[in-house]
């Protein structure tokens, strides 16, 4: 488009479009929409293009203005049909020296911003745990075309997924199951591909890829060439499954080292934009001629991208003062607003936040705010050319600056990395230096928490990246060497607990020693840290080392912090009540989240990293189900209690706590419903001090119907009188344990009520254990306080004189003490769902009295030599009335149960179920005949 303004109130417009056919076109579906804002009357440009249609317009001064990128091409993909291996594409020869956009080209250094400063301490923490494997590397091409790796991670429920230049590699969270394919295969095959980035988006449950790509042949409405920014979204949460991708085209444009970010309501990408002049040689993309031209930064709304990609709006900003726009990933969504820094003038640290949605066009971007004019951070410094035995690192110096290579945000805090040169303590002269920013978001005017330079003496720190896990820790890998002999290029890492004080690391430790100075074009230009959606205490890296014959090499690693929690178990207390506005006010919506504080409430310490207890429903005014979440969801991807209309409910819940402690429901049901909850904890986990864990063969040690009598009673029990029985030397539990898990399960009874088991003697207890009406055998998973001579004691509650018969079955027990097993929680996942519809883990229904086995290491965060789980096993779709059971080994007549249900009713049960040693467990449904579905959700383990 051009605009003529030459008047105050005269404007012209004049739009064309490029139809399909690449013919200049004007189409009822191109609209120019213009707004003054303002006492500047500042314009705000919208274009709405047929899909098809390429657009290249070109910013003339530094004002911000509004945009749209068109979809040019659409690509539906399945990633089981792509050709397996690399291909010999060639990736772009990218502009990495940072374009001066002031006038000086001297970093702005305001008096009132500290600069980065060293370490100002060491801590003493342990070394992050690293267990890994080999990730790709130069060696797979015969070529070094595929300098630089710019390796990048991200990692879901089961699956890992490296990306490095034009090459893709997805793997299970062992390092097995490999598919390597190609990015050409696997988007769109243009001449020149790189720069691919990926995330994994734990609130939508998808994957996200961007790369670039750009050709050098007039045609198709440009006179020198078309570049592409092509961005793939995953249809589900397994990324070997189908995929949709887009591409948005450039005309005479290099679209040059996209960024990627999330909110909980869009996905940000950004790109610096450059010139294109006529090239002489498809092969040699000299058409770049490297002439800034802008920045983007654009949106789309995570609804339309999920829908259909292809027609959903986009929206975005572009100005020529800024370089190098950075939007942040979030770790895990739970904002709608975008956070973004970038390099504006020569080295100026800018801030922006993105409010608003791309399909309404009410996207808005709040700055930018100059942070470094506001004297918050100081400039961005350039870097030094790392040394190597030999020479330098980078023997183009355009292949590192100083510029932010990524940025990730949670709770409130905004932390991005970048390189620069410093001089570390106690050093003799300049090295480069990993600068790790961290702001504090919550205000309009973000303040700045630290500031820090990752170094050591000696040697080049350069090119790092920086992750933080579910609790807040921040991860920090980056490359070193030095001119030394034998200090080859090496990966390395250490990090900051949310309890270490600031401007502190942990001891740097070696991920992977160099073997040879780096003899490729250019070593890299960023390195991904992606966060572990299923363990909060992890994140996973695939730095860059060098080889032995001079190429580069990845290892792809997570990074575990914490040995593991101990147990406390408590007398039962409610910490959630909506119906008395205790955690939650009032009833719950439908499809809305709500948070609540667990920790520092009821005699729980506020460093509880997890808990046990039971959650109940009631006054529901719709069947459907509710999800316990560690953030605030309204798409989890797990359930934690099913129930129909009019049932009061309840289900065990082992879950962990969110970094401040607090816990999420939400509510699943038709528009306009609501329900109260209600939540009893028994018990808590934390790092040391506690008690440790023990399996059992689930034994049942108390069964008081006649013909069974298992323990001191034969007869039922009889309402609102508490009984006690014994439980150490029952089912092997020691006299030493202090808890124990289990599965109390109720029968025969003649009136609806309650059972409410705890350690304490009392008719009336203030909290419940098991809900049921009358005619259904019901069972519930417990976590339970002994007391101190080894009993527990149970009551009945209901009105008049009524009885039930009450069944209880062992599954394990907590010691003091190390000696046993410490519990390690894990985001809730779905590790098997045998529906059509998902097919996950064992495909198809369980047939009566046929046991299935189920691998549980190596998946959702389960390790290997994991030992025990907690979750939620759901049933749905019975045919028959009967009971399903956990086992660690096959076992068609298993001698105790799990789960209790009638025909036609969707429900759940909390587990804490031993795995055999090859980590494995197994199922059986239990019925005369018949089929049904079995969902099983894993929450923790136990190792």
């Amino acid at each position: 488009g051009h605009i003529d303004y030459p008047a105050r109130n005269a404007l012209t417009v004049t739009c064309a479009g490029v139809g399909r056919s690449g013919s200049a076109v004007m189409s009822s579906s191109i609209r120019a929409r213009l707004a003054a804002l303002g006492t500047g009357a500042a314009l705000l440009l919208q274009f709405t293009v047929q899909p098809g249609a390429a657009v290249s317009p070109d910013a003339r001064d530094t004002t911000l203005h509004r945009t749209n990128a068109v979809a040019a091409r659409h690509r539906a993909i399945d990633v089981k049909d792509l050709p397996r291996g690399r291909h010999s594409r060639q990736p772009s020869l990218k502009f990495h020296t940072t374009p001066k956009l002031a006038s000086t080209g001297v970093p702005r250094i305001a008096t009132a911003a500290a600069p980065p400063a060293d370490l100002a301490v060491q801590t003493t923490n342990l070394p992050a745990a690293s267990t890994g494997f080999a990730g790709m590397n130069s060696s797979t091409s015969a070529s070094t075309q595929f300098d630089p790796p710019d390796p990048f991670v991200a990692v879901g429920p089961d699956n890992v997924v490296q990306t490095v230049n034009t090459q893709i590699r997805v793997t299970n969270r062992l390092g097995t199951d490999v598919h390597d394919f190609d990015l050409g295969d696997f988007l769109f095959a243009d001449p020149f591909i790189s720069d691919a980035r990926v995330v994994y988006d734990s609130l939508h449950g998808r994957w996200l890829l961007i790369d670039l790509s750009f050709d050098c042949t007039p045609g198709n409405g440009a006179q020198f060439g078309h570049s592409w920014i092509n961005i793939a979204r995953s249809d589900t949460a397994d990324p070997n499954g189908d995929w949709d991708a887009v591409s948005y085209q450039y005309n005479d444009r290099l679209a040059d080292y996209p960024g990627l970010g999330t909110s909980a309501d869009k996905v940000l990408w950004s790109t610096n934009v450059f010139h294109m002049i006529a090239g002489s040689n498809i092969n040699n993309p000299d058409c770049a001629d490297g002439t800034f031209s802008r920045s983007e930064l654009l949106a789309i709304d995570w609804a339309g991208l999920i829908a259909n990609p292809v027609t959903a709006a986009i929206d975005g900003v572009f100005a020529t003062g800024i370089f190098t726009f950075r939007p942040a990933v979030q770790a895990p969504a739970t904002s709608s607003n975008g956070y973004v820094v970038f390099l504006e003038g020569s080295s100026d640290v800018g801030y922006a936040t993105v409010t608003g949605t791309a399909g309404a066009h009410t996207l808005n971007v709040t700055g930018p705010q100059h942070l470094t004019t506001a004297g918050i951070v100081q400039g961005f410094v350039d870097p030094i050319a790392p040394r190597q035995p030999g020479g330098d690192v980078t023997p183009l110096e355009s292949g590192i600056d100083s510029r932010p290579t990524d940025a990730i945000w949670q709770n409130n805090k905004l932390t991005f990395v970048s390189t620069q040169a410093c001089t570390p303590l106690t050093d003799s002269a300049p090295r480069d230096c990993v600068r790790v920013t961290q702001l504090n978001t919550s205000s309009s005017v973000p303040t700045r928490v630290q500031d820090l330079l990752v170094n050591t003496v000696g040697e080049d720190s350069y090119f790092g990246g920086v992750g933080v896990t579910g609790r807040g820790a921040l991860h920090v890998v980056w490359a070193q060497s030095s001119s030394s002999a034998g200090d080859y290029p090496a990966s390395w890492t250490a990090y900051q607990l949310p309890s270490d004080p600031v401007k502190s690391l942990s001891p740097p430790v070696l991920l992977h020693s160099g073997g040879a100075s780096h003899t490729g074009g250019r070593w890299g230009d960023y390195v991904g840290v992606a966060q572990d959606p299923q363990d909060p205490d992890a994140v996973w890296q695939g730095n860059e080392f060098a080889k032995a014959d001079g190429g580069w090499d990845t290892l792809v690693s997570q990074l575990k912090t914490g040995s593991g929690n101990t147990y406390f178990p408590i007398a039962p207390v409610r910490v959630m009540d909506s119906r008395i506005n205790r955690g939650i006010t009032g009833a719950l919506p439908n499809n809305v989240s709500r948070t609540f504080a667990v920790a520092g409430t009821m005699g729980i310490p506020t460093n509880a990293t997890a808990i046990t207890g039971n959650l109940t429903v009631v006054g529901q005014t719709a069947p459907g189900y509710v999800a316990l979440t560690v953030s605030p969801t309204t798409t989890p991807s797990t359930s934690t209690l099913n129930f129909p209309l009019g049932d009061v409910r309840a289900n065990n819940v082992t879950m962990p706590l969110s970094a401040s402690g607090k816990l999420s429901a939400v509510y699943k049901a038709s528009t306009g419903k609501t329900t109260h909850l209600l939540l009893d904890v028994t018990g808590y986990f934390l790092p040391t001090g506690g008690a440790t864990y023990s399996t059992l063969t689930p034994a049942r040690i108390l069964d008081t119907r006649p013909t069974v009598h298992i323990g001191p009673y034969g007869t039922p029990f009889i309402a609102n009188v508490p009984r006690v029985f014994p439980v150490w030397n029952q089912g092997l539990v020691p006299t030493t344990a202090t808890a124990v898990t289990g599965n109390l399960t109720v029968t025969g009874q003649t009136g609806p009520g309650y059972l409410s088991l705890s350690d304490t003697n009392t008719a009336s207890p203030s909290t419940s254990t098991l809900n049921f009406p009358v005619g259904d055998s019901r069972a519930n998973g417990v976590s339970v306080k002994l007391t101190t001579t080894g009993s527990l004691w149970a009551v009945y509650k209901t009105s008049g004189f009524r009885t039930a018969h009450v069944i209880f079955d062992v599954t394990g027990y907590y010691v003091p003490g190390t000696g046993g097993l410490s519990f390690f929680p894990l985001n809730p996942g779905r590790r098997l769902d045998g529906r059509p519809s998902v097919n996950l883990g064992l495909p198809g229904p369980f047939a009566a009295s046929v046991a299935r086995t189920l691998d549980v290491d190596g998946h959702v965060g389960v390790p290997v030599g994991a030992k025990a789980i907690t979750g939620n096993l759901t049933v749905t779709g019975q045919t028959r009335a009967g009971y399903a059971s956990i086992t660690p080994d096959p076992d068609n007549a298993p001698a105790t149960s799990t789960i209790n249900f009638p025909l036609g009713d969707t429900r759940a049960n909390g587990v804490t179920v031993p795995l055999n040693g090859s980590g494995d467990m197994s199922l059986v449904y239990k019925a005369g005949s018949g089929t049904t579905y079995l969902i099983l959700d894993v929450a923790g383990y136990f190792k």
